[in-house]
């Protein structure tokens, strides 16, 4: 029962061997691990050489540099497992991370299987949904699953996918999305299966502040803002079927349209077309935001200002968020362990 793992890589060479480590350590053994070098230029293509030695179940790739969903696609054509993975080079797994996944979708036999991760970020580790319970679900169902913000999330290294079902249905990660491009993966994958076994079980490790990536106030780039265009795509392709599933996409689209708001504010930027863009995506689609349930009242609190006047709403995000924080640390220094 052959399993591909696919890693992506560009420019993440200082993490490479830790991620490799953690891959090559791994207590189930029938697997291959197909290295994409999409282009780097960091000294990453060496490392992936080095990394590839006297090692049969390592096959690396070099390739012009096309991006993410680019690189996993090169991966999907040369995959030879039955099941496929797509873990980052700058994250970690446990060393069970394959026989559990592997395990989880025995037990069900399910088309898809899931597991948990922990969020690892400086200082600070938490586990996601941390006292959720395993459970199998149809497709719909794991699909609301997947869309919502406290769901199991659509990142595609916590998802074991069959590669039967991918080249049947000549699925393919979209070249054009620059953002939560693998969530749009998943919703299509979701489309052509009946369950998915999810159990929250962390085998992953997520780095969160790798290459500065949180870095939440660096100005909006065109890749950045194309996460937008990932959810209307969600939304307009699930609304016959799924229109559940649409809501919720459209709901996620408005809440990237109002962080995006803060974060150009926040990042002084001076690109009116783009915040005429977020403020006329965000007026479109606002009522799915008003009616959803997976949002705080406080989330939605000032949206009405957001067609007036962004820029007040950015700043009352800011006060609140001041408040929250100050809040969140007072109930931290006063609670003590018995």
């Amino acid at each position: 029962m052959l399993i591909t793992v696919v890693l992506s890589v560009y420019n993440t060479g200082k993490y490479l061997h830790k991620a490799m480590d953690s891959l090559l350590g791994q207590s189930f053994r029938d697997f291959e691990i197909i290295i994409v070098d999409d282009g780097s230029t960091d000294g990453s293509s060496e490392i992936c050489e080095k990394e590839a030695e006297n090692r049969p179940e390592v096959r690396v790739f070099h390739k012009q540099n096309g991006g993410l969903s680019s690189a996993r696609n090169f991966g999907i054509e040369h995959a030879e497992g039955q099941f496929i993975i797509f873990p980052d080079p700058d994250d970690w797994v446990e060393p069970d991370y394959l026989e559990k996944l592997i395990e989880i979708r025995n037990t069900s036999n399910a088309d898809l299987a899931v597991c948990g991760f922990y969020d690892e970020m400086e200082n600070k580790r938490r586990i996601w949904n941390e006292g959720e319970k395993s459970c199998v679900l149809n497709s719909a169902k794991a699909m609301e699953m997947l869309m919502k913000p406290n769901g199991f999330c659509g990142y595609a290294w916590n998802k074991m996918y069959n590669l039967k079902v991918i080249r049947d249905n000549c699925l393919r990660f979209d070249t054009e999305l620059g953002m939560v491009q693998d969530l749009h993966f998943a919703v299509r994958y979701f489309q052509f299966i009946k369950t998915v076994a999810y159990d929250p079980v962390p085998l992953y490790h997520y780095n969160h502040d790798s290459g500065g990536v949180t870095a939440s106030y660096s100005p909006l780039t065109p890749r950045k803002l194309s996460g937008l265009l990932t959810y209307r795509k969600i939304g307009e392709m699930t609304e016959k079927q799924y229109p559940r599933v649409a809501e919720i996409a459209y709901s996620s689209l408005c809440n990237m349209c109002l962080q995006d708001i803060y974060i150009y504010y926040r990042s002084s930027m001076k690109d009116r077309a783009a915040l005429d863009m977020l403020v006329e995506t965000f007026y479109s689609y606002r009522k799915y935001f008003k009616a959803s349930k997976e949002y705080r009242y406080s989330d939605k609190m000032f949206m009405n200002l957001v067609p007036v006047s962004p820029r007040l709403y950015a700043f009352l995000t800011r006060i609140k968020k001041i408040i929250l924080n100050r809040l969140d640390r007072r109930r931290k220094k006063a609670w003590k362990p018995l």
